[in-house]
């Protein structure tokens, strides 16, 4: 078995086995409401004028540090990899678990307050959503860049993955572009301070937890 489809087997164990326990089978179903409450919040874009911000998750680290690995292993979702700056904004994560028999639903969207473009809407399958990323991605930074340039990152608005499937936990995670310390060739300087600017707001928030991803072969004395 591949390592992508042991991690997610491995997950989907997890769910499983905890659906099992009535304990925690009822401590999902009371926290169910507040999750859905947060995710309104947040796509009424008002969780910034809120002090302290809302309760989040948010997945930080250094450019392929691993960032996706722990992604895909919650999600079951492949996400873009690669190296340098991939992630070129924010990706929110919905994930909600649903009874065994009911069918999976996986759909795809930008945060944004415009018409949703011809690009965004219901995917098929979880392997569909690597491409739908992607290609909002592109959209966006074009967006950002007008007059048929290309920005090189883009840090108002965001992807949005929402699951609904059996083997998922109710979680939702933002993925957050790797800290950029060095601008390459093909990227404007302002990137640099663009992804910081974009950290810091997750940072200052104090109800979001950091889940930070170091890779296993870095000394965690040594990183920045």
């Amino acid at each position: 078995m591949a390592p992508r489809d042991a991690s997610k087997q491995a997950t989907a164990d997890i769910v499983a086995n905890s659906a099992d326990l009535p304990e925690l089978r009822a401590v999902r179903e009371s926290v169910k409401p507040y999750i859905d409450l947060i995710d309104q919040i947040r796509a009424l874009g008002v969780e910034r004028d809120l002090e302290g911000g809302i309760p989040q998750i948010a997945v930080m680290g250094d450019q392929s540090s691993g960032k996706s690995s722990v992604l895909e292993a919650l999600s079951g979702v492949q996400f873009p990899r690669g190296t340098g700056l991939v992630t070129k904004c924010a990706t929110e994560v919905r994930m909600r678990c649903c009874k065994d028999g009911q069918p999976a639903t996986f759909k795809v969207s930008l945060s944004w307050s415009k018409p949703q473009p011809e690009e965004a809407g219901t995917v098929v399958t979880r392997e569909d959503i690597e491409g739908k990323i992607a290609l909002l991605t592109e959209l966006l930074l074009a967006d950002r860049g007008g007059g048929g340039k290309k920005a090189s990152f883009e840090k108002e608005h965001a992807i949005v993955v929402e699951m609904v499937a059996p083997d998922i936990p109710d979680l939702t995670i933002i993925d957050l572009p790797g800290m950029v310390r060095t601008a390459v060739d093909g990227q404007d300087e302002s990137v640099i301070q663009d992804v910081k600017s974009l950290l810091d707001r997750y940072l200052k928030q104090e109800r979001t937890v950091i889940l930070a991803v170091v890779p296993c072969n870095v000394d965690i004395a040594t990183v920045g």
